[in-house]
């Protein structure tokens, strides 16, 4: 090697002289060619680039909160419509609700319908975290009807969603790793499991608002954009989780993932979680929910591209703490006046 030749320019010559080591393609083999800027077709586990845009020019749609803490579950022995009342008290504009209200009569529907209508308050979906590609066949067809009914329940209370999951190969719960999980076979189950909802309820206009969940097939823009091609059915829409799709990856780059998730869902997103999270101290990727504005979560990104969709939708907080949700709200409601969105009174 030449004396004023460095290893890193011998390589680069070498390289050149080559073609580069990943732009050839030889006549027996193909190869990847990765493209000219790095991490343009990807979100790569480091720092962001300098020149991520952040457009924070608001739109005029108003942003409604909810909080998972005032929800609207059915009790016969609770007045529906104190629980409605309550949620407006506390400040919140938007409600959502589990799968309690298939056993409810019609006069506890009449009941929440007219209380929302009194209090202004937006009774938006029903919520059930369960597992569509459950591992045992009986039990996974079982789940599946289930979530068939719960359709049929947000059809009585004029829902225009539930929030469901595609879920885990894990047994033991939706939200749980397995090594199965992003095999064809799991992503197959997946596809089939929603049209087999879908087929079903054929009829409804209840859509299905599916939820990323980190250590599942559905854990990134993309994944949810091939579902709903895949199922190749209107129905199927999107719960927007940025939250659910942080890993080493996308944690230092949440601007940029929430804009393609925006980019490419647009209209289809039904409603927004709003959570953050920490990166613990830990050699090991580790993460902790924590109050929004605490984690790395870009929420003045967030709400800007919320308040640009055609109508008003629900921002959820969850996974804090009941004692948590009032710092929680006042960051969301401070955040957004600092960006010029408009939170719904």
């Amino acid at each position: 090697m030449p004396k004023n030749m460095t290893r890193r320019r011998a390589i680069a010559a070498a390289t050149g002289a080559t073609g580069g080591l990943l732009g050839t393609v030889s006549s027996k083999a193909q190869a990847y060619s990765l493209p000219k800027t790095w991490g343009e077709d990807f979100l790569t586990p480091w720092s962001p680039p300098e020149d991520v845009k952040r457009d924070l020019a608001p739109g005029s749609t108003p942003v409604r909160l909810s909080c998972v803490a005032y929800g609207l579950n059915y009790s016969k022995d609770t007045s529906i419509g104190e629980k409605v009342k309550k949620v407006r008290e506390l400040g919140y504009t938007a409600a959502e609700a589990g799968g309690e209200w298939k056993d409810a009569p019609d006069s506890a529907v009449r009941e929440v319908k007219a209380a929302c209508k009194e209090h202004d308050v937006l009774f938006y979906a029903l919520h059930r975290c369960i597992n569509n590609i459950h591992p045992d066949p009986a039990e996974r067809r079982r789940i599946n009807k289930e979530v068939a009914k719960l359709v049929e329940t947000a059809d009585r209370l004029d829902l225009s969603f539930i929030v469901t999951h595609t879920g885990s190969c894990n047994p033991e719960r939706p939200t749980l790793p397995h090594k199965d999980n992003w095999t064809k076979e799991a992503w197959d189950a997946s596809v089939e499991a929603m049209k087999q909802i879908l087929r079903d309820t054929s009829g409804s206009k209840v859509n299905l608002a599916v939820e990323a969940i980190n250590p599942t097939n559905i854990n990134n823009p993309r994944a949810h954009v091939r579902l709903r091609e895949d199922v190749g059915d209107p129905r199927i829409k999107v719960t927007l989780d940025p939250q659910n799709m942080l890993n080493p990856n996308t944690y230092y780059r949440t601007t940029e993932l929430v804009n393609e998730c925006f980019d490419l869902f647009g209209e289809d997103i039904m409603y927004a979680h709003a959570k953050d999270v920490q990166w613990d101290q830990v050699m090991l990727p580790a993460f902790s929910w924590v109050i929004p504005g605490t984690g790395t979560m870009d929420y003045e990104t967030y709400l800007t591209r919320l308040s640009r969709l055609k109508y008003p939708r629900a921002f959820l907080l969850e996974f804090l703490s009941r004692e948590q949700y009032p710092q929680a709200k006042k960051f969301i409601e401070e955040t957004a006046a600092k960006v010029g969105v408009t939170i719904y009174k």
